[in-house]
Formats: structure tokens, C-alpha cells, sequence
């Protein structure tokens, strides 16, 4: 895809505020609000009252749990195929030749995941540093009007790296590839006997509550990212010669990802299933602790 010569898109996978606040009626700047809940809350997943209630001005709303996502594979959230992929985004207005900016308001986990998603599939993507938060807390402009949305055609185009199976991390990880796994450290940790903790043999942990601020949805400084990938054994120096980011669900890898491609360490991929799927077979290895 090619971008218009009238859109100054910065380096890296964020914008700021100031940049989309410029930017935000460009007509080839599409926006999605990924606004959600975590897993776990016993309230609605998808904050679509919240979205109902003010958004940002042209802004899409997307369910993270439902759109984009492959309904019939059995395990959960992994990325829809790309024809459903493909419709999906032509029905919210979304070209080939479009940039996507994505945001939420729980540590960019679910914008980092759509963004992610879009790359995936051979789009230009950026993230809102501060995501909700900040832009409402500056008074920025917010409404409740629901946008019109044009059908578009989008072209899925693959690039296959950046989605992992677990097939796939299986032989990466014979080949000496290193994981980072983006869970809270104290399911990293785990505790044999308590399901869904521990974490794949090797991986490194780099939580995702580290790297964004929840109070203010902004992203850690670069040096901040670069001492706590270090602190994990990712020198940004000498970074792997294959990394890829793992989590409960493929969702908050993504922050891993982004957060690391800020600090000049390539991230190869995201293991869509991560330990959902890994930890699912009694027979796989699980670890305990930190890593040696």
C-alpha cells in the first residue's frame, strides 16, 4: 500500500495525540475504538455503551472478542481468516490504501491486538499513545455521533511471520528462537497445580502492565522499555536473531511486540494460541519461576 503524500506518518507504531487530533478527518485515516474489558470482569467485554456515550470524532467501534476473529476454531480469539478478515474491514470503511489507528482504554492490549491484526494482513496500522484516556483527560474533541461508514474493498495480504502456531513455535524453539511472554509476572511465575500459570520453557518475561501506564493509557518511555527488556534478558543491543511474543491469548503479546519495536528489537511474530493453547496438552513442558 502506498500512503498519501499529505499524510505525515511518523516512525514507529504509535501516534500521538497532537498527530491524530491534526489527522483525524483525513479521509484516508480510519480509526477503530477497541475499548474493553479484560477476560476476566463479570461485566461486558466490549464497551459499546461507553462508546455510544462519546468517542473520538469518525471513530469505528470494534469488539475485540467478536470482530476479526475466527468463531470456529476451538481455541479462543485467534485472528479470523482473511476473507472474513477482508469483509469485516470493508464493511467499517476500511481500503486498501487506508491507515488504521487503533485505540482503547486498558493498557492498548485490545488496540495493540486490531492493530497487530491489520499488520498481519498487509496494512499500515498505528496505536494512539494515551488511547482514551489522555485524549479525553486534554479535552479533546469527543462525540456520540456514529459515523458514516462507506463500504470499502479491503485486500488481505499476508505476511505469514507475523502470526506463529503453535506448530510453528514448536520448531522455532528447536532452532533456538526466544519467547517473551507478556503476562502479569505472577502467572509467568506460576505455581505448579494452578492452572493456566507458568509459562513455555525459555520464556522471558516482559509483562505488559510494565509498559503502558493504566492510569494514563501512555506508552513507557523508550529508555524505560530498554532497561526492562534488559532486566528480562533481551539485551536491545544484541537482541535475538528470532524473537516472538507469546501471552494468555495472543491478545496483550502485542503490546510486547510494539513495545520492543520502539527500542529497535524486531519482534518476528506473535503466537496467536500462546499458553491457551500451550498449557491446553498435559504433555507439553511448562516451567515454574524465574528464568535461569
Amino acid at each position: 500500500m502506498s500512503m498519501p503524500p499529505d499524510l505525515q506518518l511518523p516512525e514507529g507504531p504509535l501516534v500521538t495525540a497532537d498527530w491524530l487530533e491534526r489527522y483525524v478527518e483525513h479521509p484516508n485515516v480510519r480509526v477503530l475504538d477497541v475499548r474493553g474489558r479484560h477476560p476476566s470482569s463479570a461485566l461486558p467485554h466490549a464497551k459499546t455503551a461507553e462508546y455510544s456515550a462519546g468517542h473520538i470524532p469518525g471513530a469505528m467501534f470494534v469488539d475485540w472478542e467478536h470482530d476479526f476473529i475466527d468463531v470456529g476454531d476451538p481455541v479462543p480469539v485467534q485472528v479470523a481468516p482473511a476473507n472474513a478478515f477482508a469483509a469485516r474491514a470493508g464493511e467499517l470503511g476500511i481500503g486498501d490504501d487506508d491507515l488504521v489507528v487503533t485505540y482503547d482504554d486498558y493498557y492498548g492490549i485490545f488496540a495493540a491486538r486490531v492493530a497487530w491484526a491489520f499488520r498481519y494482513y498487509g496494512a499500515e496500522t498505528r496505536v494512539l499513545d494515551g488511547g482514551w484516556l489522555t485524549w479525553k483527560e486534554e479535552g479533546r474533541p469527543v462525540t456520540d455521533a456514529v459515523a458514516d461508514c462507506l463500504p470499502a474493498t479491503f485486500t488481505a495480504r499476508v505476511r505469514p511471520r507475523l502470526r506463529r502456531t503453535l506448530a510453528d513455535v514448536v520448531d522455532a524453539r528447536d532452532r533456538g528462537a526466544m519467547l517473551v511472554d507478556a503476562r502479569p509476572r505472577h502467572l509467568f511465575l506460576g505455581e505448579q497445580g494452578l492452572a493456566n500459570t507458568g509459562h513455555i520453557p525459555g520464556a522471558r518475561c516482559l509483562p505488559y502492565q510494565e509498559l503502558v501506564d493504566g492510569a494514563t493509557g501512555l506508552w513507557a518511555a523508550p529508555a524505560a522499555v530498554a532497561r526492562l527488556a534488559r532486566d528480562a534478558g533481551i539485551d536491545p543491543d544484541r537482541p535475538p536473531c528470532e524473537l516472538i511474543a507469546t501471552c494468555g491469548s495472543g491478545v496483550s503479546a502485542t503490546v510486547a511486540m510494539l513495545a520492543l519495536e520502539r527500542i529497535g528489537v524486531h519482534c518476528d511474530g506473535v503466537y496467536d494460541g500462546s499458553f491457551n493453547e500451550w498449557g491446553a496438552d498435559r504433555d507439553r513442558p511448562v516451567e515454574y519461576g524465574a528464568p535461569a
